[in-house]
């Protein structure tokens, strides 16, 4: 491949594309962690059985419990939330690099299209000052 003008910027370009792939990749990954998390706090909270006889320090350490439960889904939805937002950014900074990314790689793909055009204009140029040079020397010998 021809370096162009274009290609250290296209380089720049790549790069920032696939940090932003990796931070996206990692908040799509947080965000399935968070949603096993809450998931098992579901589960956790769906299975858990106040006592049927008992007294009142029992009733109110099982509420304290639950209560825990409660403030841990709440906050693990914010979690998600927040997240979603996230992914969210990512994925329109990844629309955006990408598009200025094809864009630069469109700018050199020209670039180097007009170097082969030029370049073959130049060979032609010399096979003609050649054939020409040929033609001159034969009708000199004959």
């Amino acid at each position: 491949m021809r370096d162009t003008k274009f290609s250290q910027i296209l380089k720049v370009k790549k790069q920032a594309l696939e940090k932003i792939e990796i931070d996206l990749t990692k908040r799509r990954n947080k965000l399935s962690v968070l949603k096993n998390e809450i998931n098992d706090l579901i589960k956790q909270i769906s299975d858990h059985e106040f006592p049927k006889k008992g007294n009142s320090i029992e009733l109110n350490s099982n509420l304290a419990i639950l209560n825990t439960y409660k403030n841990q889904k709440q906050n693990l939805s914010e979690k998600i939330n927040l997240t979603n937002k996230e992914i969210m950014h990512f994925e329109h900074l990844y629309k955006k690099a990408y598009l200025d990314y094809e864009k630069i790689k469109y700018l050199e793909e020209e670039e180097i299209k007009k170097s082969i055009l030029k370049a073959k204009k130049q060979e032609q140029i010399m096979l003609d000052e050649i054939a020409t040079q040929r033609f001159a020397y034969s009708k000199e010998n004959l």
